[in-house]
């Protein structure tokens, strides 16, 4: 819904960012105006965009997991959202300028098929689709795996 809206709001903009750099919706080069919608790394292999989008998600997994435990004294509650924003936004600030830091699958996911409605098509909207789905699972059950059973493991 988000990304539709956001397609409402810049189309204008997006089309005039495009017939300024000579761009073809749907061509090659489209994704620099694509990625209004959906997450394009930057790096140079599908291999260290797995392993950086898999990385943010395992830390922002773990330390979600780590502060919300219930056995957890160390930290007061009334800090945990304000650690776990400021978690979001150094990860930003690392990942982004790699793969645009998704962690998130409906937020990469859902975004790619408005782009493919509107013109970017199957080749370029959900080019490398499946490193921003499948990194941010992986990262994120081992984040909350560690944190249980080794951060927070019940002594027998």
């Amino acid at each position: 819904m988000a990304a539709g809206v956001n397609l409402a709001l810049y189309w204008e903009s997006i089309r005039t960012f495009e017939a300024s750099q000579n761009i073809v919706r749907g061509a090659a080069s489209s994704i620099a105006s694509a990625s209004a919608f959906g997450e394009y790394w930057s790096v140079s292999s599908w291999k260290q965009a797995f392993l950086a989008e898999g990385i943010g998600t395992f830390l922002l997994s773990f330390l979600i997991f780590s502060l919300t435990n219930s056995r957890n004294e160390a930290v007061p509650s009334q800090l945990v959202p304000a650690l776990i924003g400021a978690t979001v936004g150094c990860l930003i600030s690392v990942i982004a300028p790699l793969t645009q830091a998704g962690f998130n699958p409906a937020r990469d996911f859902g975004p790619r098929i408005v782009a493919w409605c509107a013109g970017w098509g199957k080749a370029v909207a959900m080019k490398g689709w499946w490193v921003y789905v499948l990194a941010p699972i992986v990262g994120a059950v081992l984040g909350g795996f560690m944190a249980e059973n080794v951060l927070w493991k019940k002594e027998d």
